[in-house]
């Protein structure tokens, strides 16, 4: 049996209330009908979500692994129930945008801005996503456009290259590492190592050029583009990271240093081939480029 999307809006709404009464008034539901309806999807997927107790519901470990993706699909339901309204309406002005985190803040909120006025009534739905879940949304057509770091075959999927994104090593003001002129192989091996998650794109441009270095890959900290400057940041390690944010001032007490790498990736945006681009789709990829364009001109 396949698991229903109102017992999956309980789940979700349990979750987040810690509660089946709230979520019961949440979801305008008697409370005997979100009991009846928590088991059914329980006894349909084959998992206990919740341990019961006299204390109430507490989430089981397969729950708490379930419920990101469970967001994801309330994410694109939002998504869909609003383009349903504007097709309603007979606006087709909407965008729909996903992007990695670290761009989302480099560009895309730029851009979105330069798109609104040229489209003043225009609706824009902007969600951020890692970069594997860019690329299948948009292979899916659950977006217009996606942003994602380098070029994949995909006969789905056309790409259009944006900028070469170099990686640098970014550390504190204050850090020793600060003064040099370029980080060397022996500046790495006794730092602490904050690096973009492994499997992503940027993590395996980033192990081959260490690799052909003879420098163990063993990081201190994994975690997004994000999460990795807020660390440095707060003085836990360093990075070897794209840097576009730090030529955006979002992080005035870091400063990038080149390295004995040369690493360079591509940032590019994507649509699905299969779906004709919509004429706002159209005029914002072309804001993109053109934002790209001007910021790559000297001076």
């Amino acid at each position: 049996m396949k698991a229903s999307i109102r017992g999956l809006e309980l789940f979700r709404s349990i979750m987040l209330t810690g509660s089946i009464s709230k979520s019961s008034v949440e979801l305008a539901i008697s409370q005997p009908t979100a009991s009846g309806l928590l088991k059914r999807l329980e006894d349909s997927i084959g998992l206990i979500l919740f341990e019961r107790s006299a204390f109430g519901l507490s989430p089981t470990p397969e729950a708490i692994k379930l419920l990101p993706e469970v967001d994801r699909m309330f994410q694109h339901l939002d998504h869909v129930q609003t383009k349903i309204v504007n097709i309603a309406e007979g606006d087709s002005a909407f965008l729909s945008v996903q992007s990695l985190p670290s761009m989302s803040q480099h560009f895309v909120a730029l851009t979105i801005k330069l798109l609104c006025e040229h489209f003043p009534k225009a609706t824009v739905s902007i969600h951020s996503g890692q970069s594997s879940q860019v690329v299948n949304s948009i292979r899916m057509g659950a977006f217009d456009v996606g942003f994602v770091y380098g070029a994949r075959e995909n006969s789905t999927l056309e790409y259009i290259a944006l900028k070469k994104i170099k990686f640098e090593c970014v550390v504190r003001a204050d850090h020793c590492l600060a003064q040099k002129s370029r980080v060397e192989p022996e500046d790495l091996r006794d730092e602490n190592l904050i690096l973009n998650r492994s499997g992503t794109y940027l993590r395996n441009a980033l192990n081959r050029a260490l690799r052909q270095h003879d420098i163990p890959v063993s990081p201190k900290v994994e975690t997004g583009t994000l999460q990795a400057y807020d660390l440095i940041n707060s003085g836990i390690g360093i990075g070897i990271l794209d840097t576009s944010l730090l030529s955006d001032n979002h992080y005035p007490d870091l400063i990038a240093v080149p390295t004995f790498m040369n690493i360079e990736v591509e940032a590019c945006a994507i649509f699905n081939k299969a779906t004709p681009l919509s004429r706002i789709a159209h005029q914002y990829l072309t804001i993109v480029q053109d934002f790209f364009n001007a910021a790559q001109k000297p001076g």
